[in-house]
């Protein structure tokens, strides 16, 4: 196209110019448009919350598994189908051509600047006037791409995302989402899931440009941890925790980090901590003892300061997913949260 603009053998103008440029700008901001058009929001996504039920201790664990609640993934059939159509070998197909969009960019802008100028000093009876001019024209040819530039970056990003959601929260849904930690941590830990996602960042590394790897691995990190805090404090009626499951969530975690960063092989140690470190306040407040967690979430409640750093919602979820009765009483009195187990008939 850049060739045929300039092969034209007529007067030509900056004006001329910058609609060619706008007209290139726009149709790689249509190519990026149609690349992620079959990329669905985060809500179709991510299943339900379920919903926010006590612990009723003098049923026990098992009326727990009775009692479940289903959430039905709000997704229609054809988003579905799209859904399951986005393999992983796809979305970094995807993402290749996305990259290769905008390493292009940069070289298409250098070629049309120095064409510019070519013909602009190839005329000579103005060259002595568009001597002056010419830095300012080239220069502002480098920014007439800017706006493809964003488009395809937040492109980039949006894939990015989508990759490691649909990874944990739609191929992963059941071992991870709907069953780790399911009824005892003890007996549902992380290290399954570590297993599959090893496979799953191999196939990744396979097909994705190197450029492009850290930041579609760390969207998948970043769906880990989502997940992760989702299971703890909205997991449903089946996950309930102790201050003796602290160490086993902390040990996960550290699985969790070192798998990503993969003995320098992965993604920056600082990169993973950083990331990481937004789900330590959250087992740390597992660890603590129902009575402090109360405290703090009365304190809270009134207007007051967690100990913590926590809000009323975290707190309160911790509690409701607490398998003691002071807990189960504290939330029924104070803010009518449900039980968990069938009623007594």
């Amino acid at each position: 196209t850049a060739d045929q603009f300039f092969a034209f053998k007529v007067p030509m103008r900056i004006g001329e110019l910058n609609s060619f440029c706008r007209g290139i700008d726009k149709a790689f901001q249509i190519y990026t448009q149609l690349v992620t058009q079959p990329i669905v929001d985060k809500e179709d996504l991510v299943p339900p919350v379920p919903v926010l039920t006590r612990y009723k201790k003098e049923l026990g664990i098992k009326a727990f598994v009775k009692k479940e609640i289903q959430e039905v993934r709000p997704v229609d059939e054809r988003k579905s189908s799209e859904i399951v159509q986005l393999t992983m070998s796809k979305l970094c197909v995807r993402l290749n051509s996305l990259y290769y969009a905008i390493s292009q960019l940069g070289k298409l802008e250098d070629s049309i600047s120095e064409r510019w100028a070519k013909r602009q000093s190839d005329k000579i009876n103005i060259r002595r006037s568009m001597n002056g001019k010419s830095k300012s024209v080239v220069s502002n040819q480098k920014n007439q791409f800017d706006g493809s530039r964003k488009e395809i970056n937040a492109a980039i990003d949006r894939v990015c995302e989508f990759t490691g959601l649909k990874v944990i929260f739609w191929d992963l849904q059941q071992p991870f989402i709907d069953n780790m930690y399911k009824n005892s941590v003890s007996q549902a830990r992380l290290d399954t899931i570590v297993e599959v996602l090893d496979l799953v960042l191999a196939q990744l590394c396979d097909v994705i440009v190197e450029q492009l790897r850290d930041r579609v691995v760390t969207g998948l990190l970043q769906a880990s941890l989502d997940g992760l805090v989702r299971v703890i404090l909205d997991g449903g009626p089946t996950r309930v925790f102790s201050p003796n499951d602290a160490p086993l969530l902390e040990e996960d975690l550290e699985i969790l980090k070192e798998f990503f960063i993969s003995g320098g092989d992965g993604l920056p140690r600082g990169t993973v901590e950083n990331l990481v470190s937004r789900v330590r306040p959250v087992i740390n407040l597992i660890k603590q003892e129902t009575r402090v967690l109360i405290d703090d979430l009365r304190e809270v409640t009134q207007g007051g300061k967690s100990k913590f750093g926590s809000d009323s919602k975290t707190l309160l979820r911790v509690l409701c997913h607490r398998n003691d009765s002071e807990a189960s009483h504290y939330v029924k009195k104070h803010f009518k949260i449900p039980s968990s187990a069938p009623p007594s008939t």
